[in-house]
């Protein structure tokens, strides 16, 4: 991603955020939501930090897994820092779906070569993917009575948001096991090619299709071939996606908000199902679709300023810090892929 579509990408995304602060505030008492947020337990917002700083050093720590057993020449901290960089291309691009290519490029300058940076970089989306929708999968198992209960006017949108993102793993399944997919792939893409805007674009990646799967499914066969790696990384992300949802409930208690034992796993699961039902709105990390997906599943626990302010805070640490710690990650790694100008990427 050169330069300027970054700084484009970022702006975008701030005018996003912009918009939707507008829009909270005018449905919202903008004086309620703010006495509450000064009311708020300093200490208890210290810890959601925390967690979510524990957070980033997990999903770093699977990259490392990942590369284990390659003969690459990526260094720990390397790989620990390119891993960072998904909090912040991931934020700014639709779907949250920017971070692979460019985890790849400089995985591919700090030390590996191309084949082991593809691997690394789709290995670790793939068990992420597939570990969140099992997690939300559960959950929405467990807990439809009461999603129900407090959506019953929404529930369209969950069961869509659902069934949408389900469909896109089933989509990677397919594609990473079924060896003939990539011609059904590719006559998909000349049909929409027909319709002329997108004629250029679609016969585009028509011809990136044949080296795109054939990527993807040497890198499930290896990832599953090494199953020390697989289960490492598939045992780290579920005890990071505990962490990581919990952080609503930290904020709960520092709105004074107590959060009974019983319902410490409905809101871990919600968490997660907040943000996975709302993967496909096509804006920068979601945004608009993850707050208000946060505000219906947790409205029966406060009132609404509280839960409001306790979603703002939220977006914040999980959301904005993310950005701010993907940034400097990316400076970071930037600067250190400069004495590497010269290395080929193959």
């Amino acid at each position: 991603m050169n330069k300027r579509k970054l700084i484009g990408n970022i702006i975008f995304g701030l005018v996003v955020t912009i918009v939707l602060l507008i829009i909270i505030f005018s449905l919202n008492d903008i004086d309620d939501i703010f006495n509450v947020i000064k009311g708020a337990n300093i200490w208890f917002l210290l810890l959601a930090i925390l967690f979510m700083l524990i957070h980033t050093f997990l999903t770093s720590v699977t990259f490392v897994i990942v590369k284990t057993g390659l003969p690459t020449e990526l260094t720990f901290i390397d790989t620990l820092i390119v891993g960072k960089m998904e909090y912040l291309f991931n934020a700014i691009t639709p779907f949250s779906s920017g971070s692979q290519p460019i985890q790849t490029y400089y995985f591919n300058k700090l030390g590996a070569n191309y084949e082991e940076a593809t691997s690394i970089s789709l290995s670790n989306f793939i068990v992420y993917q597939v570990t969140l929708t099992i997690f939300s999968t559960v959950g929405m198992i467990m807990y439809f009575s009461k999603i129900y209960e407090v959506a019953s006017h929404y529930m369209w949108i969950i069961v869509v948001g659902y069934i949408m993102n389900t469909l896109m793993l089933t989509l990677m399944i397919l594609i990473g096991t079924v060896p003939g997919i990539k011609k059904v792939i590719k006559a998909f893409f000349r049909l929409i090619g027909k319709i002329k805007p997108f004629n250029k674009k679609m016969t585009e990646l028509e011809g990136k299709t044949d080296d795109f799967v054939y990527k993807f499914q040497r890198d499930i066969k290896s990832l599953f071939k090494r199953k020390r790696v697989l289960l490492g990384t598939t045992a780290i992300r579920i005890v990071d996606l505990i962490i990581f949802n919990a952080i609503p409930i930290v904020l709960f208690y520092a709105f004074g908000i107590r959060v009974s034992f019983s319902d410490y796993l409905y809101i871990i699961m919600m968490s997660a199902f907040a943000q996975t039902m709302m993967l496909w709105v096509p804006t920068p990390g979601a945004s608009g679709g993850v707050e208000w997906a946060y505000t219906v599943l947790f409205t029966a626990f406060a009132s609404t300023s509280v839960i409001v302010s306790s979603m703002l805070l939220w977006r914040f640490i999980t959301f904005y810090l993310g950005m701010l710690i993907g940034l400097a990650a990316y400076l970071f790694v930037k600067k250190r892929g400069r004495k590497y100008e010269n290395r080929s990427v193959y």
